[in-house]
């Protein structure tokens, strides 16, 4: 201990005096001897105390310092811990991406594989292409009615023989669920007889048409046979009436005409007047624009889809 080194030197050095002021034929003055014995206590206790707090502030020191040691080699453990755990995850995110890479890689293969196994199928069924069977074509059968509808107006007064007939379908023709022209559809035709009352003396004023093409659904011309016939009223009777009294009007002109053959020139101008009374009062047939008549078809045809 450090302050027992000092009181061994401190006895050391006040025997080594005494042994000194011997030698010199002195001797220690007897009250000297026991003050100084007094006084080496005291010094040997302050020096011991001395010596004690320097010890006391040195292992207060030195116990500081390894508390700062401690901490510092505890924190130095913490990082390392957490950089060992950040490593940790690192490899842990990187075996995870790799085996997310290895899955798709094996999803992607599979995906190959089965395109591949499945393009000699395609490639079969595209050599081998199907066929499709054509729609059947549409027969319309002979007596097949047709609603008509006139463009323009027709009659026995105003027509003669051929001249032609536009007309329209005034509603879908249809053979059991399917159709083969569609209303509106363009009908031609002509007219084939006319007998007019206003201009023929005697008999019944009669209109004939015959309608011969219908655009069908498919936007093909059809020809097609369908006549119409519409008769008027007999006025006969009257014509006959009209004649005679033209015939004794004529008589009367006649000798006006002349008094030596005026009856046989009378006759003929009598009868000439009679004709043009009869021409001029006589029935007629007219089938006017927007009427729809109703004819039958005599033959049979064909609308392809």
């Amino acid at each position: 201990m450090p302050h027992t080194s000092t009181l061994r030197i401190l006895l050391l050095s006040a025997a080594a005096l005494a042994l000194g002021m011997t030698g010199c034929g002195q001797s220690a003055p007897p009250a000297a001897a026991p003050e100084q014995t007094a006084q080496a206590p005291v010094q040997d206790d302050a020096a011991a105390q001395a010596a004690a707090a320097a010890q006391a502030a040195e292992e207060a020191k030195a116990a500081e310092l390894a508390a700062r040691e401690k901490e510092l080699a505890e924190r130095e453990a913490a990082l390392k811990q957490k950089e060992v755990e950040a490593e940790l995850a690192r490899r842990d995110a990187d075996a995870s991406a790799a085996a997310a890479g290895r899955q798709a890689a094996a999803a992607r293969q599979a995906a190959a594989k089965k395109a591949s196994a499945a393009r000699p199928a395609t490639s079969t069924a595209a050599a081998v292409p199907k066929v499709v069977e054509p729609a059947a074509p549409i027969i319309v059968p002979a007596g097949t009615q047709l609603a008509i509808e006139l463009v323009a107006p027709v009659s026995t007064k105003t027509n003669a023989v051929g001249d032609s007939v536009e007309a329209r379908l005034a509603s879908d023709l249809m053979i059991g669920d399917r159709r083969a022209a569609q209303a509106g559809a363009a009908v031609h035709g002509s007219i084939t007889q006319i007998i007019s009352g206003s201009k023929k003396i005697g008999g019944t004023p009669t209109l004939g048409v015959t309608f011969d093409s219908l655009v069908a659904a498919n936007g093909a011309s059809m020809s097609i046979n369908a006549p119409f016939t519409q008769v008027g009223k007999s006025e006969t009777g009257k014509d006959t009436a009209k004649i005679v009294g033209g015939a004794a009007a004529g008589a009367i002109i006649g000798h006006q005409v002349s008094h030596k053959n005026g009856a046989v020139v009378g006759g003929l101008l009598g009868g000439a007047a009679g004709t043009a009374a009869a021409k001029v009062t006589g029935g007629e047939v007219t089938l006017a624009a927007g009427q729809v008549v109703t004819v039958a078809t005599q033959s049979s045809f064909e609308v392809r889809p």
